[in-house]
């Protein structure tokens, strides 16, 4: 039987070891580098990194206790390929989770910045530090994060690779290996690259990510606009209770009671009955209108909330019925017109996903429209009328002859900023602080992107 030749990291010992329950054959693996790189212009800094690997020593979890720069080198035998990249190993000390990769393999060039960053580090990794790339770089991280494998070696398994550690000095390399195809990547990192005075702060920003990703999950799951509003409504309970008829009235003091603690996205959906019963309390705007913010706006933030609530569970038509409750019977009382406003342009953006979930397409377009006027969320809204358009393989050309019909149509329904317009024979209902004209309402909207690209 033909002697195999393993990676040896120590001249004694397998460094390379897989989590499986074989071997790879370095020598081939170098044969595969160097053919695939030979007739590239990073041949030899290939040739040079795979002599580097066979004088590397065994490494410690300790080696790998935090973020790296560096660059890595892709082979791709089968297409005869090899690729020189801005490479990268993360760590985060929170979650124990690992990554490595290189950045921009799919780009047919690097962009001046990071050939820059690239050359530099070839040169005097010790002063990347002072490169513009590397400010970037340094907090840059990956989605697939696994932990790290201490099985005879220290390796990480993601999707598509398994890697392979090894350090010699202060540098640290990583031999990558495809799961299902002949795909290799050679990494080097320099461990005194990233400053040791940086390495709070990057674990500062991916704490920052983290938590942010956790907020977005409980955003999806628990949808709520007011968000830091909603405690307001403990507040103006607080008020009431210390004034009649609402002291005097059991139901209210009950439910008011029911809420004693802080009030947020999750705990709120227990309390629907609640803010229901809270829309129909008498509160006279004008006793509260310097005493209490909070108790003006208790309607309005009890409507919205109870949209959210609904709209998170799926019951569509109860959503329609508290965003237009909100957006019509009880709109938000604000000093400042922008954030009356940005209330209004969210609930129409909810309604016309309300919509799309209820099966309306008229709606569902129509409330978009407005948003596209000058309102402050073109963008967003633009985003999801394309989407709509692909998704329900709608008529440009028919849309854009329903639009046009529709500019005449618009009307200042209360002479308060609550404006309605007809939308293939839809009435469609939105807010703005902006005075609109029939002509103006068309103007705005004729010059977005979206409308030239009907």
């Amino acid at each position: 039987m033909k002697k195999l030749l393993f990676f040896f990291l120590l001249s004694t010992q397998i460094s390379f070891a897989q989590t499986r329950n074989y071997f790879f054959e370095f020598k081939r693996i170098e044969a595969k580098v160097l053919k695939t790189s030979k007739n590239n212009k990073h041949a030899d800094l290939a040739k040079s990194l795979i002599n580097e690997y066979k004088t590397t020593s065994k490494i410690d979890l300790i080696d790998l206790a935090k973020d790296l720069v560096g660059y890595g080198i892709t082979i791709d035998p089968k297409n005869n390929i090899s690729k020189f990249l801005p490479a990268k190993y993360t760590l985060n000390l929170k979650t124990r989770l690992s990554a490595i990769g290189v950045i921009d393999a799919n780009k047919a060039e690097l962009n001046e910045k990071q050939q820059e960053y690239l050359a530099k580090y070839l040169k005097n990794s010790s002063t990347i530090s002072e490169d513009k790339y590397f400010t970037g770089l340094k907090y840059m991280d990956f989605e697939d994060e696994n932990k790290l494998g201490t099985n005879q070696a220290i390796t990480l398994e993601d999707k598509n690779y398994t890697t392979y550690f090894t350090k010699k000095d202060k540098w640290i390399y990583a031999l990558s290996i495809h799961k299902k195809t002949d795909e290799l990547v050679l990494y080097k990192f320099d461990t005194k690259a990233i400053p040791s005075d940086d390495y709070l702060l990057i674990q500062m920003e991916k704490d920052r990510k983290l938590k942010w990703a956790e907020e977005s999950k409980l955003r999806d799951a628990f949808p709520l606009y007011h968000d830091v509003r909603i405690d307001d409504i403990r507040t103006a309970l607080y008020y009431l209770l210390r004034e009649e008829p609402y002291k005097s009235d059991k139901k209210f003091v009950e439910y008011a009671q029911n809420m004693r603690q802080k009030l947020d996205r999750t705990n709120i959906r227990q309390f629907t009955k609640e803010l229901d019963y809270f829309l129909d309390l008498k509160i006279d705007e004008k006793v509260w209108k310097f005493k209490s913010d909070e108790v003006l706006n208790l309607k309005h933030t009890s409507a919205h909330a109870l949209a959210d609530i609904y709209f998170g569970s799926d019951a569509y038509m109860l959503a329609e019925k508290f965003f237009l409750r909100s957006l019509l019977d009880y709109k938000l009382h604000s000093a400042g017109g922008s954030n009356i406003h940005k209330d209004g342009n969210r609930i129409i953006y909810d309604l016309s996903k309300v919509y799309e979930k209820l099966g309306k397409t008229d709606e569902m377009i129509g409330y978009l429209i407005p948003l596209l006027n000058g309102n402050g969320s073109i963008s967003s809204a633009t985003k999801l009328l394309n989407a709509y358009l692909e998704k329900n393989k709608i008529d440009k050309k028919n849309l854009k002859k329903q639009i046009d019909a529709s500019f005449e149509s618009l009307e200042n329904l209360r002479g308060d900023g609550t404006y309605t317009w007809i939308f293939n024979g839809k009435v469609i209902f939105f807010y703005s602080v902006f005075t609109k004209t029939e002509s103006s309402f068309a103007k705005e909207v004729m010059e977005t992107d979206f409308y030239k690209s009907l």
